[in-house]
């Protein structure tokens, strides 16, 4: 099975996009180094939902070109310039098809729902989360609902001069 990485910022009550799903929030924090450019050198897919598409798309520039992008969406095909796939099957098909593509190492990138399919299907063991010191009230939360319990245990933390907290979990089903 491949390896499946979380790696995600959320503000201080836990959201992504904020009540207008924008994640232009972020930008003040953007000048900071958080290992971004290693982390994304070491990944050979992404997987995202259609919002999260969408949000990508508003960029001037598609900012995951050459790496295969596979859109959760059960709304079909959003466009037709060949940036991603759109796939309605479960994170396990998924994970399963990109495998035998040769493509070991997947990124979910977002939003909460293709990120809790993941860890409820039990492929992700890494959570590598930014909380931003910003509370927006309202918003997308990064944690959906799912159908089981996990164990969260720290493996690191780093406090960034900007206020940025950058946590490392790995993330085990809980037993009981």
């Amino acid at each position: 099975m491949p390896e499946v990485a979380v790696y995600i910022a959320h503000s201080l009550d836990g959201c992504i996009a904020d009540a207008e799903g924008s994640i232009g929030w972020l930008a003040p924090y953007d000048a900071c180094d958080y290992g971004y450019d290693t982390f994304y050198g070491r990944i050979d897919a992404l997987v995202m939902g259609a919002a999260t598409y969408r949000e990508c798309r508003r960029a001037a520039e598609w900012p995951y070109r050459g790496k295969a992008t596979m859109v959760m969406t059960k709304s079909g095909r959003i466009d037709d310039d060949g940036l991603a796939v759109f796939d309605d099957r479960t994170a396990v098909e998924i994970a399963y098809d990109l495998e035998r593509a040769g493509l070991r190492r997947i990124w979910v990138v977002g939003g909460g729902g293709p990120i809790r399919a993941f860890l409820d299907a039990g492929l992700v063991r890494r959570l590598t989360t930014f909380v931003i010191p910003v509370i927006l009230g309202s918003g997308t939360p990064l944690w959906k609902s799912g159908t089981r319990r996990w164990a969260a245990t720290l493996e690191r933390s780093v406090t960034h001069a900007n206020g940025v907290v950058e946590m490392v979990h790995t993330v085990t089903p809980a037993h009981g």
